[in-house]
């Protein structure tokens, strides 16, 4: 019996039918959208589990997935009578986890760390919960674009499948106000799959990673009013009604036949049940029954309710016939790329506090101390549990995107963050008052020549000439070797007039604006430049919109590197862009993403479009051959790096566009038509954007450039980066923590490889003279051992072979 006939046979689906339509029925839950935490699990989780529950019991044949760890938590914590029950219908595989993480997580903006750790957390919550089955599939419905690492970093984790939803170019019931005959726009992600006439493909990342995908087309409730009529069954809105007569069934499901078969090359289709707390469809079986009694031998479609991994164990049998593509689903919507600033930050800090603890806890258990109250740098973990669930459910696309209203951030999200950081700095023995910034690093001296209207400054690297009249904006940047490195009018702040929201710019929807008002360099300006040990500091005091706007910009003597402070209160439905001008034309963008880099063009859909600015992006330089013009591929090229998640557009011209400030509360469109949902946010006072700007140079690899860039623009913003308790015997690869196992024993390390080679290369991973490695092996994040590693010398022997490399080591 072959795989797929094992498959169908345990499934009850006859081994003659030619087309197989596997119905998933789930949820997806917001932990804190519209509502905080507390009321979704009063009013719509706990209710919704109920009827699972009883459901899966009634009906023995029933599959119902829940998609996270968030809320079967909270429910169970709430309905602690219902543990028994929940424990075994999940290990019996008819209560489904379509994910282990905590949440269902954007993958643009949050760190590869923080994302692996999302998914471990969530899988040893089901661990000590009881449930055996570990999930292998990765759903994320509900994420506003993907980053086109994700194989990576599924990979890494040790999950198969993936299954993904909103992508660029795709209509989104709705989301959009066009019409649906415009869809899907031409050039994008979804006109790419509906070209190829598939929704199911192998996802490839940069470094070869490779995932069995699925694209939900027509949402990730297609299958939502399967025995209803009316218009949703959304969030148990009164908007629809039982209509379970047989022919309205046949209708129904017919419908959904005749949109799922144009994009199947297999013969299995998968029909999703599960918008937004959706409650269970009553009696799924018996509705599928009745089809299958008098409607598969009329259209030869059999349905089955299962798991959305059974899909996956159906396509992946057939898996020759699917195209594999390095799809980059983006941009979906580009504003939540800079919205909430500070609530990012906060995010990211969190996520790297963690990591900071752990590697403090990893060294000390070395050394053989031990964790007591005595010593607060290394508390034991369960001081610490409740911040690690709260930054691994921070990394939920509606919280460290910022797209949740202003309510749910103010009662609920702005007090987990601090209750987090509250835990950790008491862990990391830190006085929460202390600045956030470097100390100073001694008395400084004016520095600078004034001539009229114009500063000159001479750094360790660079002459600088600033110009008053204009804003304070660079006229000139010059090397030691004489060659200019900016465009006139550089570190202009631009205010653009907007009708965007939470989630979306204002150029991209009909009856949307996006207009430049104003500019700094349309003022004068005040330049102060003086020179401490480190390097020259000039603070340009400058005007937008008749409101200060202050930059504070570093040459650092041991860089040649531009590290700039933006400090800005915007107007309402405003975004604020800084100008950095190239001096030679731009084909496209290297960009660092979770799960490597990725290549992008400058224009997308969009004009202009805003790609998600992680950490680092390097332009890549038009290659013209032509001597002595300065645009060969062997120029210098600019690169820009950020502390903190945001947007970057670049022009053909060499000029980027960087978001250092927005507050464009909601969606609107010609002014007065609201788009998409009741979320509406506002950021009010100052926002403060840490950038670094440096060069590339086209010898070397785009990552070297990019962190050291990173490393500035995180030291310009108060972070320092951990002391690994490990040592590595290669530069160009990157330690991303170093952890006490969770699972089994030894010390977890997380190694990131910028350039997977063949051959591959091998790097020697131990923890010093010392501490000799005693025994290692390569594991995913989940911390499941794959292979034994070879020791030699004290030191582990570690294939370099992705992107993202787990590896235990004892000692």
């Amino acid at each position: 019996m072959t795989d797929e006939a094992a498959i169908r046979e345990r499934l009850g689906v006859p081994t003659h039918a030619a087309e197989v339509v596997v119905i998933c029925e789930s949820t997806h839950w917001d932990p804190d959208w519209l509502l905080t935490s507390t009321e979704y699990l009063r009013l719509m989780v706990a209710p919704t589990l109920d009827r699972a529950l009883d459901a899966l019991d009634a009906e023995p044949r029933r599959v119902y997935s829940a998609e996270c760890a968030f809320f079967p938590d909270a429910y169970l914590r709430a309905r602690p009578e219902r543990h028994d029950q929940f424990v075994r219908l999940a290990n019996e595989g008819r209560l489904c986890f379509t994910g282990s993480g905590v949440t269902t997580p954007d993958t643009l903006l949050p760190e590869d760390e923080s994302l692996l750790r999302d998914l471990l957390e969530g899988s040893e919550w089901l661990r000590a919960a009881g449930i055996t089955v570990e999930p292998r599939m990765l759903y994320l419905p509900d994420s506003f674009g993907h980053s086109p690492g994700v194989p990576a970093v599924l990979a890494a984790a040790g999950i198969d499948h993936a299954g993904i939803c909103r992508i660029d170019g795709m209509r989104f019931p709705g989301a959009e106000l066009e019409a649906a005959d415009h869809f899907p726009w031409p050039g994008t992600s979804a006109a790419q799959l509906v070209e190829a006439g598939t929704a199911d493909f192998v996802w490839r990342a940069p470094d070869g990673a490779e995932v069995l995908t699925h694209w939900h087309a027509f949402g990730y409730g297609h299958g939502d009013m399967i025995g209803h009529g009316g218009f949703s069954r959304l969030m148990g809105l009164p908007l629809a009604w039982p209509s379970r007569h047989p022919d309205k069934v046949a209708a129904r499901i017919e419908g959904f036949l005749a949109e799922l078969r144009p994009l199947a090359r297999t013969p299995y289709r998968l029909l999703t049940i599960g918008f937004d707390f959706s409650r269970p469809v009553t009696r799924l079986t018996e509705l599928i029954d009745e089809w299958n009694a008098a409607g598969y031998e009329r259209t030869g479609a059999w349905l089955v309710n299962a798991a959305q991994d059974d899909y996956f164990d159906l396509v992946a049998t057939h898996r020759d016939t699917l195209p594999t593509i390095e799809l980059d689903p983006n941009p979906y919507w580009s504003g939540f790329y800079a919205t909430r600033p500070a609530l990012k930050r906060a995010v990211r800090d969190l996520g790297r506090d963690l990591v900071d603890l752990d590697a403090r806890r990893a060294a000390y258990r070395l050394d053989g101390a031990r964790a007591d109250e005595s010593n607060p740098s290394v508390a034991p973990r369960d001081r610490c549990d409740e911040a690690r669930w709260i930054v691994a459910a921070a990394n939920h696309h509606d919280l460290v995107t910022g797209t949740s209203p202003d309510r749910t951030v103010r009662r609920e999200q702005w007090p987990w963050l601090r209750r987090a950081a509250t835990q950790l700095d008491a862990a990391l023995g830190r006085d929460a008052d202390s600045p956030d910034t470097e100390s100073s690093t001694g008395p400084t001296t004016p520095a600078g020549r004034r001539d009229g209207d114009r500063v000159t400054v001479a750094t360790a690297h660079f002459t600088a000439i600033f110009d008053e009249a204009h804003g304070g904006t660079l006229l000139s940047l010059v090397d030691a070797a004489g060659n200019e490195r900016v465009g006139p009018r550089s570190l202009s702040c631009v205010a653009i007039a907007e009708r965007g929201g939470l989630w979306r710019m204002g150029f991209e929807f009909p009856g949307g604006r996006w207009q430049p008002v104003d500019a700094t360099a349309d003022h004068p300006a005040a330049v102060t430049a003086t020179r401490d040990a480190a390097g020259v500091r000039v603070v340009i005091d400058a005007v937008l919109e008749r409101r200060p706007a202050q930059l504070v910009v570093d040459f650092p003597d041991d860089a040649p590197s531009v590290v700039v402070a933006a400090s800005i209160t915007p107007r309402r439905r405003r975004t604020v862009t800084l100008s950095w001008r190239g001096t030679a034309p731009i084909a496209g963008l290297e960009m660092h993403q979770p799960g490597g880099v990725v290549t992008r063009a400058l224009h997308k859909r969009f004009e202009p479009t805003f790609w998600p600015l992680h950490s680092w992006a390097v332009v890549s330089p038009v290659d013209t051959g032509a001597p002595g013009t300065g645009t060969t591929a062997a120029a210098p090229s600019p690169a820009i790096a950020t502390a903190v998640p945001t947007a970057v557009h670049a022009w053909p011209n060499g000029t980027t566009e960087t978001v250092v400030a927005r507050t464009a509360p909601r969606e609107l469109a010609w002014g007065v038509v609201p788009l998409l949902g009741p979320a509406m946010g506002h950021e009010r006072g100052i926002q403060t954007a840490h950038l670094a700007f440096g060069w590339h140079a086209r010898t070397e690899q785009f990552h070297r450039t990019g962190r050291q860039l990173q490393d500035l623009a995180d030291r310009a913003a108060g972070r320092v980066p951990p002391t690994w308790p490990v040592t590595i015997d290669d530069p160009d690869r990157d330690v991303l923590s170093v952890k006490p196992a969770d699972r089994g024993e030894g010390i977890i390390v997380r190694l990131r490889n910028w350039e997977v080679t063949r051959p591959v290369q091998t790097l020697r991973l131990g923890f010093g003279a010392d501490h000799p490695v005693t025994g290692a092996s390569r594991c995913d994040s989940n911390e499941r051992d794959l292979a034994v590693l070879r020791v030699t010398d004290g030191h582990a022997e570690v294939p370099l072979d992705a992107h993202l490399i787990s590896v235990r080591l004892l000692g």
